[in-house]
C-alpha cells in the first residue's frame, strides 16, 4: 500500500476533504445530536484520584471519535486496538463516538458502526486474509472483500452507518486543467526546483463519505476506499461517477470532522519518518495532508507515547503487502491491543464496574 502511495508522490495532492451527503436533512440533524451527546459525555467525565475518590476536578475531554488508518493486510492490528477500546474504555456498540477510516481502517470502522463485535471482526477479517494467503492477492482482493461484506454486514448496514457515526475516506482521481498545470510549474520554478516542468496530469482529491442511500452504496464506498491497483484489479474503481483509489493515499488516517480530541490508530511506526521529513518532500512533507500533524495529535501506534515497536519496519511493510501466517496475524492483534492499552493508561482511561469510561489520576 505504501509503495503504491509513493508512486503518487510526484503528483500534487490537492483539494480539500469534502463530506458527501446523499440524504441532506436527516444526517445533519443526527450529526448535530451526536455532537451534543459527545460534548455531554466529555463534560460528564470527572477526574478521579488514585484512591478512587472523586476530587471534583474536571478531567480532559474524552475523545469524540477515532480514525483508523490504511493498513494493507495489517488490519488485525486494528482489531486488537478496537478490542482494547471496547474492554478498557467502555466503548459500546451504540457508542456516540464517530469513526472514520481509510482502506482497511474503513472496514473496522464500518463493522463497529454496524454493531458487530471485535470477535466478529477478527473472524471476518481473518477469513479474508486466509483466502488471500491461499489463493493469491493479485486481482483478487476486491472480490474477496466484496463477498465478505455482502455476506457479513446486516441488511440495514447503510442505515446504521448513516447516523453521523461513520466517515469513509476515498481518494478520487481528477485531471488537472492546463491552467492548474501552469500554476504548478510556476510554483516549482519559484522554489528553484530543477524539474519544474515535470508536472503530472492528474491529482488526488480526498472525500469523506458519511451517508449511504443503499446497501450497495455502502459496499461500494468501502471497496473504493480499499482499492489498491493490481491487488483489486483495474487501476481505479468507479464510485458515484468518479474514479477512486485507496482512501489512504490522500489521508493516511482520517478522523471524523467536527469532533473533539479525535484519536488516530495506525499499525505502522511512522513518527520518526514524520519528524525527519522536510518541507521539500512534497506529498510527504510534515504538513502534507497525507499525515499532517502526525506527531502532534492523539495517536495509537507502535511508536506512540514512548512505545518501542516489536516489529522492524521491513517486517511491518512486508506483512502489510502480503498476508502473514496465522501466528503472525495473532501477534498483530496482540500488538494493537497493547498499544491501545498504553494510550488508554497514559491518558488515565479506565473502565468502571458499570462499564462506563472514566478518567483516572489527574493529580
Amino acid at each position: 500500500m505504501f509503495a503504491g502511495a509513493a508512486s503518487f508522490a510526484g503528483a500534487r495532492v490537492g483539494g480539500g476533504v469534502g463530506v458527501a451527503r446523499a440524504m441532506p436533512p436527516t444526517p445533519t440533524t443526527r450529526r448535530r445530536d451526536q455532537h451534543r451527546r459527545r460534548r455531554r459525555h466529555a463534560r460528564g467525565c470527572r477526574a478521579v484520584g488514585r484512591n478512587g475518590a472523586d476530587d471534583g476536578a474536571r478531567a480532559p475531554a474524552a475523545p469524540g471519535g477515532y480514525g483508523f488508518s490504511a493498513a494493507g493486510f495489517l488490519f488485525p492490528y486494528h482489531v486488537g486496538a478496537w478490542r482494547a477500546l471496547r474492554e478498557e474504555c467502555g466503548l459500546a456498540r451504540d457508542s456516540s463516538e464517530a469513526f472514520a477510516g481509510a482502506s482497511a481502517g474503513s472496514l473496522v470502522a464500518a463493522l463497529h458502526c454496524c454493531g458487530l463485535t471485535p470477535d466478529d471482526g477478527e473472524r471476518i477479517l481473518m477469513d479474508i486474509l486466509a483466502d488471500c494467503r491461499t489463493n493469491g492477492v493479485v486481482g483478487r482482493v476486491g472480490g474477496v472483500l466484496e463477498r465478505a461484506l455482502r455476506r457479513e454486514l446486516p441488511p440495514n448496514a447503510h442505515e446504521l452507518c448513516s447516523r453521523g457515526n461513520l466517515f469513509v475516506s476515498v481518494s478520487t482521481i481528477r485531471a488537472l486543467s492546463a491552467s492548474e498545470r501552469e500554476e504548478m510549474k510556476r510554483e516549482r520554478r519559484e522554489q528553484g526546483k530543477s524539474d519544474a516542468s515535470n508536472v503530472m496530469f492528474f491529482t488526488l482529491d480526498g472525500e469523506l463519505i458519511d451517508s449511504f442511500d443503499s446497501f450497495d452504496d455502502l459496499v461500494g464506498a468501502l471497496l473504493a476506499s480499499c482499492h489498491i491497483p493490481l491487488y483489486c484489479g483495474w487501476p481505479a474503481r468507479r464510485y458515484r461517477g468518479k474514479w477512486c483509489v485507496d482512501g489512504g493515499w490522500f489521508d493516511l488516517a482520517p478522523v471524523p470532522p467536527n469532533v473533539d480530541n479525535p484519536v488516530r490508530v495506525c499499525g505502522i511506526p511512522l513518527l520518526d519518518a514524520w519528524r525527519k521529513a522536510g518541507e521539500d518532500d512534497g506529498a510527504f512533507a510534515p504538513d502534507a495532508r497525507f499525515w499532517a500533524g502526525w506527531g502532534e495529535r492523539p495517536l495509537i501506534a507502535p511508536d506512540a507515547l514512548g512505545g518501542v515497536p516489536e516489529l522492524d519496519y521491513k517486517t511491518t511493510i512486508t506483512w502489510a503487502l502480503f498476508p502473514a501466517g496465522d501466528e503472525e496475524l495473532q501477534q498483530l492483534v496482540r500488538l494493537g491491543r497493547e498499544d491501545a492499552l498504553r494510550w488508554a493508561r497514559a491518558n488515565g482511561y479506565v473502565k468502571n464496574v458499570a462499564g462506563e469510561s472514566i478518567l483516572e489520576g489527574v493529580a
